[in-house]
C-alpha cells in the first residue's frame, strides 16, 4: 500500500517537473504578443511554485535567474525520496541529506561545466580575432560577466587584467571547483548514506 502511494507521488512529481521544464522552455521562446491558451494554462499550473523560489534574491546573478533551478532541485529531491520509500519502505535523515547534496551538486556541476564551455568559446573568439561587437559575443559577455568578475576580482586582487586573461583565470578557477567539488560531494554523499538514522 505504502509502496504504491509513493510510486504514485513520484509519478506526479515527474509529471509536474516536465510541466515546469516546458514552462521554462516556452518562456524563452515566447513572442512579444503575449501568450496563447496553452501557455496561459501551463503558467497557471506552474507559476505559483516557481514564484515561491523567485522571492529568494540570492538566486539572481545579474541577468541570470537561477530560481527555476532551485525549484527543479526541490522536485528532484522529493521524487527521489518517494522512490526510496517505495523501494525500501523507509527513509533516513542521512538518505534525505545525501539526496539533497547530490541534487544540489548535480545542478552546480552542470552550471560549472556550462560556464567553462562558454568561457572556452569566448576565449576562442578573442584568439581568433572574431568580431567582438556582434550580438552573439555581446550576449555571451553579458552572461559571463556576473560570474567572471567576482572570481577575477578576488584572485587578481582587484588589479586590472585583460579580458582574455580574466577568461583564462576564471575558467581555471571554475574547473578547479568542478573537480575538487565533485570529489568532496561524492565523499559527503557516501558518508551521509551510511548514517544509521
Amino acid at each position: 500500500m505504502l509502496s504504491n502511494l509513493m510510486k504514485a507521488l513520484s509519478g506526479i512529481v515527474s509529471i509536474y517537473t516536465l510541466l515546469i521544464v516546458a514552462r521554462i522552455v516556452l518562456a524563452w521562446f515566447q513572442g512579444p504578443y503575449g501568450r496563447n491558451v496553452s501557455t496561459g494554462l501551463l503558467a497557471r499550473v506552474t507559476d505559483p511554485f516557481l514564484n515561491y523560489f523567485r522571492r529568494f534574491h540570492f538566486l539572481m546573478m545579474g541577468n541570470l535567474d537561477f530560481s527555476p533551478v532551485a525549484a527543479l532541485i526541490v522536485l528532484s529531491v522529493a521524487g527521489n525520496i518517494f522512490n526510496s520509500v517505495a523501494a525500501f519502505g523507509r527513509v533516513t535523515l542521512g538518505l534525505v541529506l545525501a539526496l539533497v547534496v547530490s541534487a544540489v551538486w548535480s545542478a552546480a556541476a552542470f552550471f560549472l561545466f556550462l560556464f567553462i564551455v562558454l568561457i572556452a568559446i569566448r576565449a576562442f573568439g578573442i584568439l581568433a580575432r572574431l568580431n567582438s561587437a556582434s550580438p552573439f559575443w555581446r550576449t555571451l559577455d553579458m552572461i559571463l560577466h556576473p560570474v567572471l568578475f567576482p572570481i577575477t576580482d578576488k584572485l587578481m586582487g582587484g588589479r586590472g587584467v585583460t579580458y582574455l586573461k580574466g577568461l583564462l583565470v576564471g575558467g581555471a578557477a571554475l574547473f578547479a571547483v568542478r573537480v575538487f567539488g565533485g570529489f568532496l560531494a561524492g565523499r559527503l554523499v557516501t558518508m551521509l548514506q551510511k548514517m544509521p538514522f
